[in-house]
């Protein structure tokens, strides 16, 4: 069974090898020793890691059977090249596809497109057809909620 650790037991226990390297502030410090001084559990984790940590340090070097390649970072320019090269190849891919959809354009059948804008020369008309607009509406919405007849779209 997992038992639940503390945040404090946490932070003390992720603290243990800034401790054992001596890169902790003396607050800190001072902190994890109060903590390790009073919690049995994390008294055993820091020794089990103050243990393992010394016979790392006295275990002599050995060299790796093989050489270590460090790679040079890749320079910007060559980042910027290849981030151009992506972009036109997605605008190249996006002009085909246009393309090949064809020209005219898909519209969904409930989108009401006017192809030349309407000019009304009085009030009166605007005012008729906003309450044709409203009474539309009305009935579109009535029409949803089932209580209106069928509605063409």
């Amino acid at each position: 069974m997992r038992t639940v650790r503390p945040i404090v037991c946490e932070r003390v226990r992720a603290q243990t090898s800034l401790r054992l390297d001596g890169e902790l502030s003396e607050l800190e410090r001072r902190m994890a020793e109060a903590h390790l001084a009073r919690c049995p559990d994390c008294r055993a984790f820091a020794e089990d890691a103050e243990a393992v940590t010394a016979l790392l340090r006295q275990a002599p070097p050995e060299r790796p059977q093989r050489p270590v390649v460090v790679h040079r970072p890749r320079r910007p320019w060559t980042v910027r090249v290849q981030t151009g090269l992506a972009a036109a190849a997605a605008l190249l891919l996006v002009g085909v596809s246009v393309q090949l959809a064809g020209s005219e354009p898909r519209r969904s059948p409930g989108v009401f497109r006017l192809e030349e804008p309407v000019r009304f020369q009085t009030s009166e008309e605007i005012a008729r057809e906003v309450e044709l607009i409203i009474a539309y509406q009305r009935a579109y919405d009535a029409h949803l909620e089932g209580e209106g007849p069928a509605f063409p779209l």
